[in-house]
């Protein structure tokens, strides 16, 4: 079996010991794309600034087990847009985890979209696509705007703007998924009148018990009622002007 560079067997079997831990089970196949996906990570990170978490048990727990928190809410056989994927990160652990969903990247940076469409190639990703865009210009798009079951978020802004770019990509009834810190409670309560306008509640605010999760909150929000129109603004504008 192929071992990711510089993690041991012992890392990797605590490793999915603590997966089991947050409901997702990872077979032997699944682990060696994991390990490829560290390498990969590891190489260009050389050339290319795309995460400072590079050490083999930070990108375990910070990368992996942490973008993992969101597998078991996304349904079997999902459309889920991951919204700023910087490094693919949560898109590519979640479609090697749930081979069953489709995933779309998305990513405005373009050295970070070649990596991850690299990643895709390389790791044989059929259920990943990438799409070098700004949310905000996907968010007014025929064919993206309102077509998504899941929309997840990770290190991306604070909620009162990331709620207005990705609540217009949710169909009525999808979940939006954001993953943030132990800051989210001053964000949430900033986020009342975006979550009104934009149609949209929160269902739930889950914790991990893992110690290495214990700074990890996921908000889970429901598209309650269709987005008007006029949002998501033009780009920028959510984050320097926030609902």
């Amino acid at each position: 079996m192929t071992q990711g560079n510089n993690i041991d067997t012992a890392q990797w079997n605590a490793w999915q010991h603590d997966c089991q831990s947050i409901g997702v089970s990872v077979t032997e196949a699944q682990q060696d794309l994991f390990g490829r996906f560290y390498e990969l990570l590891s190489e260009a990170n050389r050339t290319t600034n795309l995460t400072r978490i590079t050490a083999p048990e930070d990108f375990l727990y910070r990368h992996l087990l942490d973008s993992l928190t969101v597998a078991p809410f996304i349904p079997a056989d999902a459309s889920v847009a991951d919204i700023g994927s910087g490094a693919g990160i949560p898109a590519i652990p979640l479609a090697v985890a749930r081979p069953d969903i489709q995933i779309t990247a998305v990513e405005s940076i373009g050295k970070k979209c070649n990596f991850i469409r690299a990643c895709q190639e390389t790791l044989n990703l059929a259920n990943l696509t990438v799409l070098n865009l700004r949310s905000e210009d996907m968010g007014r798009q025929t064919g993206t705007r309102e077509s998504f079951g899941i929309v997840t978020a990770r290190a991306v802004a604070t909620l009162p703007a990331l709620l207005e770019l990705c609540l217009p990509l949710l169909k009525k009834g999808g979940l939006f998924l954001a993953m943030k810190g132990l800051s989210y409670e001053a964000e949430l309560q900033a986020s009342a009148n975006a979550l009104k306008v934009l149609g949209g509640k929160l269902l739930e605010v889950k914790t991990f018990e893992h110690s290495r999760l214990k700074d990890s909150r996921l908000l889970v929000f429901e598209k309650t009622a269709r987005t008007p129109d006029a949002y998501p603004r033009t780009a920028g504008l959510p984050s320097k002007k926030p609902l």
